[in-house]
């Protein structure tokens, strides 16, 4: 079933930005009417969003091991190092053609080369020289070295060790427009938070609106729910006509046959109503209008200018995807996160705390 939803189905998620899965409809669509439940002061219980020391430190890692270099070394090889190699390739004792190169780098335990060539220079330094007779696999792409026995003469020209680069404000302004190492470190944690806190917020928000649907009443127009369920299974007809296959099938690669394949696609339509009718009363209810800055902020979240989300969504839906991101914020403003009440208390606790020492303390000072 949770194959289903990373298609097109229309959920809560879904509802932050879409205007409704069915396209192509002419003025306002009438979904039905809803009584709703209280939006406001809505509980829920999502854990602040918090970056540790570790978290951080973590990703600067990972930054410098995609970030490698490779130092010369005086050693053996090993599988990892980098080896400058020449190499010729003989059969029955004559060169062939693309069996040789001269200061090739090459990744011992890469797996590039066919079996036996990379293993067979683990060990090797700086200078060496080794003769490998290896053979080519049965199916290798060219037909006159496929299962034949070779001779490969190498030489070693350098031995690198990939090392990760030092964490200095030098690599920091190689890689990013930060110019020393703590204010790289602050950036990374700011960006970390930012990521975290978008996280929690959807969560929020999605709790809020569940739970305000899961306690209004509903009087949905069927007619609005036929339009749109029929059009969602011309879609997928149509994607499945794309792969080659029957309606039926492309449910049965889910786990469904066609028959609960479609009450779950009628099931996620009427879903997508239910939020779609909340969203829209409450807009209407608080006087919430779709603003200038919405249009922005939903164009760069898509990483678009707002003319090209009009002309990808057209002015109707677009206007309509940032409206719902408006109220769906407002629904965040109005509830009551108790994970964040909890955290705050102890916060307090401790505040109230400071400030008795310090009337304690002013008060000795004043007795002296």
């Amino acid at each position: 079933m949770r194959k289903i939803g990373k298609l097109c189905l229309c959920g809560l998620a879904a509802a932050l930005l879409l205007a409704g899965c069915s396209a192509g409809t002419d003025g306002e669509e009438y979904l039905g009417t809803v009584a709703l439940a209280e939006y406001k002061g809505v509980k829920v219980n999502v854990i602040p969003a918090e970056v540790t020391d570790e978290e951080v430190e973590n990703r600067i890692q990972s930054v410098l091991s995609q970030n490698q270099e490779e130092v010369e070394v005086d050693r053996a090889a090993e599988d990892g190092d980098v080896v400058n190699i020449d190499y010729t390739g003989y059969q029955d004792g004559e060169e062939f053609v693309g069996g040789s190169a001269e200061g090739e780098d090459l990744t011992l335990g890469s797996g590039s080369m066919i079996d036996g060539f990379e293993e067979g220079i683990v060990g090797l330094k700086k200078g060496d020289t080794k003769e490998l007779t290896l053979t080519f696999p049965e199916d290798y792409r060219e037909q006159a070295l496929a299962g034949q026995e070779v001779v490969f003469d190498i030489t070693v020209n350098s031995v690198k060790e990939k090392r990760d680069p030092e964490l200095t404000d030098e690599f920091v302004q190689s890689i990013s427009d930060y110019q020393t190492v703590d204010e790289y470190r602050d950036g990374i944690r700011q960006e970390m938070l930012e990521q975290k806190q978008e996280s929690v917020s959807l969560q929020i928000q999605q709790s809020v609106l569940q739970q305000v649907i899961d306690n209004s009443t509903f009087d949905l127009s069927r007619n609005a729910i036929s339009r749109r369920y029929n059009t969602e299974i011309d879609n997928y007809q149509t994607q499945a006509e794309m792969y080659g296959m029957r309606l039926s099938q492309m449910a049965a690669s889910y786990g469904m046959d066609e028959g609960s394949f479609k009450e779950y696609v009628y099931a996620s339509v009427e879903e997508n109503a239910k939020s779609q009718l909340v969203l829209n009363t409450i807009a209407a209810q608080e006087g919430i209008a779709v603003t200038d800055e919405a249009r922005q902020e939903l164009a760069d979240m898509n990483g678009q200018t707002v003319e090209e989300g009009v002309e990808a969504y057209g002015q109707e839906s677009f206007d309509q995807m940032a409206l719902n991101r408006q109220v769906m914020k407002f629904l965040e403003e109005n509830a009551v996160n108790e994970a964040e009440a909890a955290s705050g208390s102890e916060t307090d606790e401790a505040g109230t705390a400071t400030a008795s020492q310090a009337e304690e303390t002013a008060a000795a000072e004043t007795e002296e």
